[in-house]
């Protein structure tokens, strides 16, 4: 039965990571494609942020709408074996309410497109900064506290994102404010997948310290 319940257990990890990376990869394609039809309707890379996309072509709002839904769902299922890593710490209860808001909002942001919901658009996004970031910096100290089997390089780089991000919003109306953005996005992403592979294809002899 322990055997049995190990395979299971490294089953359920490998899926999430696989989440992780899919997610990933059908995001940054997603939307890679999204700013060439953007591109070829007008789009201004360094005037207008990610979610401007969807305004002046209906093959980037579809694009762009659906690489980030995709992603929040897989987001979602990689962060579902991940619930177990904080258990053991007994840090799981804030770190499921965090992965719970950021993932919903995350889908909400490509699910009420700017330029049809664009009040509810704005709500949902600002809930995902917080949230997302509120999660990153979370993860980020419990590997720092908890965890000396993982390298510092992992929560420098979530502890990076966090920085970027606040550095987009305290910025956006002055400088730079799509490169930022996409700076800040690009280097969550990166985050939790570091992460995500990091802790669900950790060895066994990891899960004890």
């Amino acid at each position: 039965m322990p055997e049995l319940n190990h395979r299971l257990s490294r089953i359920i990890n490998i899926t999430g990571f696989v989440f992780s990376v899919l997610g990933a990869i059908l995001f940054l394609i997603l939307v890679g494609l999204a700013h060439y039809y953007a591109h070829e309707a007008g789009f201004i890379l360094k005037q207008w942020e990610l979610s401007e996309l969807v305004l002046d072509s209906n093959k980037a709002k579809i694009l762009f709408n659906s690489g980030v839904i995709l992603y929040g769902i897989c987001l979602f299922i990689a962060f579902i074996p991940m619930v177990n890593y904080f258990k053991e710490k007994n840090k799981h209860k804030i770190f499921i309410l965090l992965a719970i808001i950021t993932c919903i909002s995350l889908i909400g942001v490509g699910a009420f497109s700017e330029d049809v919901f664009p009040t509810f658009h704005y709500i949902v996004a600002l809930i995902f900064y917080l949230f997302g970031g509120a999660l990153t910096v979370y993860a980020s100290t419990i590997i720092v506290k908890y965890d000396r089997t993982i390298s510092i390089f992992y929560p420098i780089i979530g502890y990076t994102s966090v920085f970027m991000l606040i550095f987009n919003v305290a910025t956006r109306w002055f400088f730079g404010q799509a490169y930022t953005q996409r700076i800040a996005i690009c280097l969550i992403m990166l985050f939790f997948l570091l992460i995500s592979g990091k802790i669900l294809l950790k060895k066994e002899d990891m899960r004890n310290n």
